[in-house]
């Protein structure tokens, strides 16, 4: 049973193919059919057959933006790593597990070294607009964050006072605050590792072709720091039964 599973996830990766959505404004996806439905449902049956909690129920406003605004931290910094963005694409609809690849820091600083500039000060603007622009996405996602778990909190608390609801009902309410737990764990755990990746790429930067702009770089890494330290995410939602963390396996 588990080997047919696993054929089966590889065909569904096989057919899913493609690359990471287009990017729109403010780093968020562009609207496209093949990114926005086909893959999140190829993504929720790899998820299922994995024996993962998966919901098939409306997304809430918040619940739909918390995932736009996930997008850009999920996604590597460098447009130009395409096959990083695939993976990355691949675990964000779910096709592939979370913990089966992790993105590596390094990548960014050697896209950024090996990417050809008319100026060695030209990768130093290139990070410093990167950190800049990661560092006012703490604060949205986690306002966002808080809301939506918040309102998972309600659930939560309406499924304990609900015996009427129907077993389907409250494994798909379950299913929904692992997801929306799923993805700010997610997003914690990327900004980490793009604050690894901006200070690597640093480092390196400082040793192939030291300049003065390595001074804002580092100061715009100190800010980045501090709107970490800023916004936290939100509690977990505490809840009698409450699903298991993402990536657990859940029995039927």
């Amino acid at each position: 049973m588990r080997l047919c599973r696993a054929t089966l996830v590889l065909i569904l990766l096989t057919l899913a193919g493609g690359c990471a959505a287009p990017v729109g404004d403010f780093g968020r996806p562009r609207v496209s059919v093949f990114n926005d439905k086909i893959l999140p449902k190829v993504g929720g049956v790899a998820a299922w057959l994995r024996e993962e909690p998966v919901s098939f129920g409306p997304l809430t406003d918040d619940e739909r933006k918390l995932r736009d605004l996930a997008y850009a931290i999920l996604m590597p910094p460098d447009n130009n790593q395409l096959w990083e963005r695939t993976i990355a694409e691949w675990r964000r609809t779910r096709i592939l597990p979370e913990d089966m690849t992790r993105p590596n820091p390094a990548d960014y600083s050697t896209e950024l070294l090996e990417t050809p500039y008319r100026s060695s000060t030209a990768r130093y603007a290139r990070l410093i607009e990167d950190i800049r622009v990661d560092s006012t996405r703490p604060g949205p996602f986690y306002v966002v964050a808080a809301r939506v778990l918040e309102m998972d909190d309600v659930r939560a608390k309406a499924l304990a006072n609900m015996p009427h609801l129907s077993p389907e009902e409250r494994e798909q309410a379950a299913a929904r605050i692992a997801e929306n737990q799923m993805i700010v764990d997610w997003v914690q755990q990327r900004f980490a590792e793009r604050h690894a990746g901006y200070q690597l790429a640093l480092e390196r930067l400082v040793v192939a072709t030291p300049a003065p702009a390595a001074v804002e770089a580092e100061r715009m890494l100190a800010t980045f720091r501090v709107r970490l330290t800023e916004f936290q995410p939100p509690a977990r939602v505490a809840m009698l039964g409450a699903p298991p963390p993402p990536g657990a396996i859940v029995s039927k």
